[in-house]
Parts: structure tokens; sequence; C-alpha cells
């Protein structure tokens, strides 16, 4: 079974972040969701937005070097590591952007675990873009999972057993 982490707006979690969670809870998400990329052990497609250009910025240069090396990880191993755009403003948002990983990789023919990280989540459904990916995923066949590094929107509807210790939700 061949495995693929799906990261969702990665640089929503810099200056995003910081700014409507706090300086402290945005860099928990990025540590948790950093954490998470160092521990991957597959293949990895991360979906930019226009905050991806943050990920340079010598504040967030860390979290984005992060990223960087599981993509470089992946890569040297035979996986997947891919990176295509999908700007929620656009056109060609996230969702789109899914379903041509979903296509070009046949992820509903079988033999993949897809799970989905990134910002933003909202564990009781709602209009976060991993929530949009999720439920586009679905809606071509592909089952997936989120992972609890996924930087959650509203930690009033995340139910307990969905919180990881490790991330750091924003209010």
């Amino acid at each position: 079974m061949r495995r693929l982490l799906i990261v969702v707006h990665p640089g929503s979690c810099c200056g995003s972040a910081d700014m409507n969670c706090g300086d402290e809870a945005a860099a928990s998400i990025r540590t948790a969701l950093a954490e998470d990329l160092a521990d991957w052990a597959g293949g990895i497609a991360v979906i930019d937005g226009d905050l991806s250009s943050q990920l340079r910025q010598r504040a967030y240069r860390d979290f984005g070097l992060s990223l960087e090396s599981a993509l470089q990880r992946a890569a040297e191993h035979g996986l997947t590591a891919i990176r295509i755009r999908g700007c929620s403003m656009e056109e060609f948002d996230q969702t789109r952007a899914a379903v041509v990983l979903a296509d070009n990789l046949a992820l509903a023919a079988g033999g993949w675990t897809v799970e989905i990280t990134g910002a933003w989540y909202e564990p009781g459904g709602g209009d976060g873009c991993v929530n949009s990916v999720v439920e586009a995923l679905e809606t071509v066949g592909v089952s997936v999972t989120v992972r609890p590094s996924a930087a959650v929107l509203d930690p009033e509807d995340a139910p307990m057993d969905e919180m990881s210790s490790r991330s750091a939700p924003c209010a």
C-alpha cells in the first residue's frame, strides 16, 4: 500500500496563523506540522496557495525547510513528491488541485492510503481548505484521513479524541 500525505496551504500556517491565532499558538501549529513532516515516511503532495511564499521568509524559514526536506526525502526514495498550486482565491482552487492529484496519481483506483494535513481544518465540517480537499477527494472516490497535525480553525468544534497533544488549535 502506497502512502500519500497531502499538505494543504502550508503558508497559511505562517503570517495568517500569527495574525489569527497569536504568535504562540501559531508557532505551536507550525511545530506540530513540522514534527509530522519529519516523521512521515511516504509520498507528499503540497497544495500551495498565495501565502506559500511566506515559507521562505526569515521568520518561517525553519518551517519552510521542514516541508522542503520532507519533499526531498520522498523524492530520494522514489516516492511521490509534488507541489501544485491551488489557491482558494482563484478559479483553480485547492479542490480542483486535489481532483487533479487524484486523477494523475489514480488515487481512487486503490492501493493508496491518503492522509491530509495543513490549514485550515474544521473537525465538525465547515469551510476550511482542508475540509474542502477532503470533500473533493471523497467525491471522486478517494478515502482520506485528516492527520492530528492539521491546523484547527475552531477548537470548539473539535471533539477531544480528534485533538492531538501536538496540535495547537487556533481560537
